[in-house]
C-alpha cells in the first residue's frame, strides 16, 4: 500500500491510499476490500492479528465483498491500538519474569496473568472490542501482582512444578518413595520421579522458564536440580527411564544453565532449546535436536548433533554418526490461516521422500503444550470430521526409517465459525425480478454458492463447482411466477420469486397508430405519426424508416410512445431486451 499523504485536523481526518483498493471518503469513512483487511487492522490497531475487531465493527456489503468503517469506529480502533501496545509491553515483562522464576515462585499469579492474556486474545479473535479493552486494562495490574509474588517467594527452595497434566500422572518422592497421584501445581525436587500412562501427558516447569514435556507411557527422574540465586543459572539432570520427552529450554536455560539428559546408555548435554529423546525396552535410544547443538556421549565416544540432526544409540555401543533429519512437510493449503464453516475439513501436506510415517499434532493451544492430540499416519492427509468451533492449530513432521522425527511444519490455523450468511442468488438478464419468455420457452441462468442445494419450484437444479446453474422450462400462461431457493451446508436459506412474462408476436405488436393497431396494419401513410403501446418494463422498441432510426424504452409501467416523421419506403419495428440487446420480435411495413 502506498500512502500518498495524511492530514489530521481537529475532529476531521482525511486520508488517500493509492493502489491499495481502500477508498476513504471525506469525513474519514473507509471502504476497503477483504484482501486489505489485515492492512487496515495494522494501520488502525497496530497489528494484523487484530483484524477480527475491524470485522466486528465494520459493515459488510456481501455482494461487493467490501467493508466500511465510520469515523467513530476508526476512533475506537485507534484507541484500541494503545491497549495493544500496552499488552505487547506486558508480554515482554512476563517473559522477563518467567526467566527469573515466576512460573514456580509466582505460579498462581502467573496462571492468572496467562489466563487474562488468553481471554484477551480470545476476545480479540471473537471481535469483542469492549471485552478486549476491559481485559487489556486489567493485565498490567495482574503482571504487577506476578512480579510482587515473585520477589516475595524467590527464597522458596522449589526446583520444578507440574504445570500441566492430562489424564493420570503419578509422582514419586525420592528414589525409594511410592508412586501416588500427582496434582497440577505439585512441586518436584531432586530425586523425585514422574510417570505417565496411555493417553496421559505432563509438563514440568523449571525456574529458568524451561519445560520438560513428558509424553504418554513415560517414566523420568529428576536426578539433580539446583539454582544459583545470584545469576539464576540452573544445574539440572534428568534421567529418562522409559518412553519419550521433549526438552524445551528457555533462552536463559540454553545460554546460562547446564542441562543433562540421561537416556539408556547415553548422556546428552543440551545447548539447544528443542531436544527430543525416546527410549525403548531393548535399550535403543533415539535422540533428535532441532536447534543449537547437543553433545552426546555413549560407551566413551562423544559426538555433536547440531540443528536438525539426530542419532541412535544402542546399549553398549557408540552413538551413530549424526543423521540429517527429514525436512518439514509443506502444507498444500494456499495459506496457513483458513476460515471454514464445515465440521469436516481435510488437512493435507506434501509427501517427503524417505518418510516412513507422519506425526500430526492438533489442538487449541498454539504452543502445543496443552490439550494436544497426536495422530501417526502414512498418508499425506488427515480428515477432521468433527472440527470444533473456534481456533484449531495443526502441524506435521516426517519420521525416517530410523524413527527420528524431523522438524515440524509451519503451524496451520483453522478457524471454524458459525456461518450465518445466506447464499446469494444471482440471475442473468433480469429486470427487477422480471424475466421474459419467448414463444412459451425460457432459459434461466445464474449463480449461487457452489455447495448450495438449489431448487426452482421445488425441483432440484444442478449447481456447478463454480456455483453456476442453468434451467430451461416451458411457460404456457401469459404470466407466471417461479419460486427459487438456495440453502448452504450450514442451513442458511435464500428465497427469491421471479415473475415470468410470456411474450408473443401478437402481444408486442399490439401497438396504437392513429385509430389502427399494429398487428392489423398492411401499410402506413407517410407524414408525422405517433406510435404507442403498453408492454412491460425493460423492453426497447427500435423503429427504422429508410436510413433514419429512433428508439424508445418502456417506462416503469411498461408504456411507450414515439413520434416519427415517416417518409415513403420501408419501416422496420423491432422489440428487444433493453439491457442485453436480445431481439424478441421484428416486423416490416410499407410507408406510402
Amino acid at each position: 500500500m502506498k500512502l500518498s499523504y495524511i492530514k489530521v485536523f481537529t475532529g476531521f481526518i482525511t486520508a488517500i491510499f493509492i493502489g491499495s483498493g481502500i477508498a476513504i471518503a471525506q469525513g474519514n469513512s473507509i471502504s476497503f476490500k477483504a484482501n486489505d483487511l489485515q492492512r487496515v487492522a495494522e494501520e488502525y490497531t497496530g497489528s494484523t492479528v487484530n483484524w477480527p475487531l475491524v470485522v466486528s465493527l465494520a459493515s459488510h456489503d456481501t455482494d461487493a465483498n467490501v467493508f466500511r468503517i465510520t469515523p467513530s469506529q476508526i476512533q475506537e480502533l485507534q484507541n484500541f491500538s494503545q491497549i495493544h501496545a500496552t499488552i505487547s509491553a506486558q508480554k515482554e515483562r512476563i517473559g522477563e519474569l518467567i526467566s527469573n522464576g515466576a512460573t514456580v515462585f509466582a505460579s498462581i499469579e502467573y496462571q492468572n496473568a496467562r489466563q487474562l492474556l488468553n481471554d484477551y486474545k480470545k476476545a480479540v479473535n471473537d471481535g469483542e472490542i469492549e471485552r478486549a479493552f476491559s481485559l487489556g486494562r486489567s493485565i498490567p495490574t495482574a503482571v504487577d501482582s506476578m512480579e510482587s509474588a515473585l520477589n516475595a517467594n524467590r527464597v522458596v527452595d522449589v526446583q520444578a512444578q507440574l504445570s500441566q497434566k492430562k489424564g493420570r500422572v503419578d509422582k514419586r518422592s525420592g528414589l525409594l518413595g511410592s508412586w501416588a497421584d500427582a496434582m497440577q501445581g505439585d512441586l518436584f525436587a531432586q530425586s523425585d520421579g514422574i510417570r505417565t500412562f496411555t493417553e496421559s501427558y505432563a509438563q514440568l516447569s523449571f525456574v529458568d522458564g524451561s519445560d520438560i514435556q513428558v509424553e504418554p507411557n513415560t517414566v523420568a527422574v529428576i536426578r539433580k536440580s539446583r539454582i544459583d540465586r545470584l545469576n539464576n543459572a540452573t544445574d539440572t539432570e534428568i534421567t529418562l527411564e522409559d518412553g519419550g520427552l521433549l526438552a524445551k529450554l528457555s533462552a536463559a536455560g540454553k545460554d546460562q544453565s547446564r542441562y543433562v539428559l540421561n537416556a539408556g546408555s547415553s548422556v546428552s548435554e543440551l545447548q539447544t532449546q528443542n531436544f527430543y529423546a525416546e527410549t525403548e525396552e531393548s535399550g535403543l535410544v533415539k535422540l533428535t535436536n532441532y536447534d543449537g547443538q547437543a553433545i552426546v556421549n555413549s560407551n566413551n565416544v562423544t559426538i555433536t548433533i547440531r540443528e536438525n540432526e539426530g542419532t541412535v544409540v544402542e546399549r553398549g555401543k557408540a552413538p551413530l554418526d549424526p543423521v540429517k533429519l527429514l525436512p518439514s512437510p509443506e502444507l498444500t493449503w494456499a495459506t496457513t490461516d483458513s476460515i471454514v464453516s464445515d465440521q469436516a475439513v481435510i488437512f493435507s501436506y506434501n509427501s517427503i521422500p524417505g518418510a516412513q510415517t507422519y506425526r500430526i499434532q492438533y489442538g487449541s493451544d498454539p504452543s502445543f503444550s496443552d490439550d494436544v492430540t497426536e495422530v501417526s499416519t502414512a498418508d499425506t492427509t488427515l480428515a477432521f470430521n468433527n472440527l470444533p468451533m473456534g481456533m484449531t492449530y495443526v502441524r506435521v513432521q516426517a519420521i525416517d526409517d530410523l524413527g527420528l522425527r524431523g522438524p515440524y511444519s509451519k503451524t496451520a490455523r483453522i478457524i471454524r465459525t458459525e456461518d450465518k450468511v445466506p447464499p446469494p442468488i444471482f440471475i442473468d438478464d433480469i429486470n427487477n425480478d422480471l424475466l421474459f419468455a419467448v414463444n412459451n420457452s425460457i432459459s434461466i441462468n445464474g449463480a449461487t454458492e457452489p455447495e448450495a442445494r438449489f431448487t426452482i419450484n421445488g425441483e432440484k437444479v444442478s449447481v456447478q463447482t463454480t456455483g453456476r446453474f442453468s434451467y430451461q422450462t416451458e411457460v404456457n400462461d401469459s404470466e407466471t411466477t417461479l419460486q427459487l431457493s438456495s440453502t448452504d451446508p450450514s442451513g442458511n436459506t435464500t428465497r427469491r420469486v421471479l415473475r415470468v412474462v410470456n411474450l408473443t408476436k401478437n402481444k408486442v405488436f399490439n401497438f396504437k397508430l392513429r385509430s389502427a393497431s399494429g398487428s392489423d396494419l398492411s401499410s402506413i401513410r407517410s407524414g408525422t405519426t405517433t406510435f404507442s403501446g403498453n408492454l412491460y418494463p425493460g423492453i426497447e422498441i427500435v423503429l427504422t424508416n429508410n436510413a433514419s432510426t429512433r428508439s424508445v424504452r418502456t417506462d416503469f409501467n411498461g408504456k411507450w410512445a414515439v413520434t416519427l416523421s415517416l417518409q415513403s419506403g420501408d419501416l422496420e419495428i423491432l422489440f428487444r431486451n433493453a439491457e442485453t440487446g436480445e431481439t424478441y420480435f421484428s416486423n416490416s411495413y410499407s410507408v406510402e
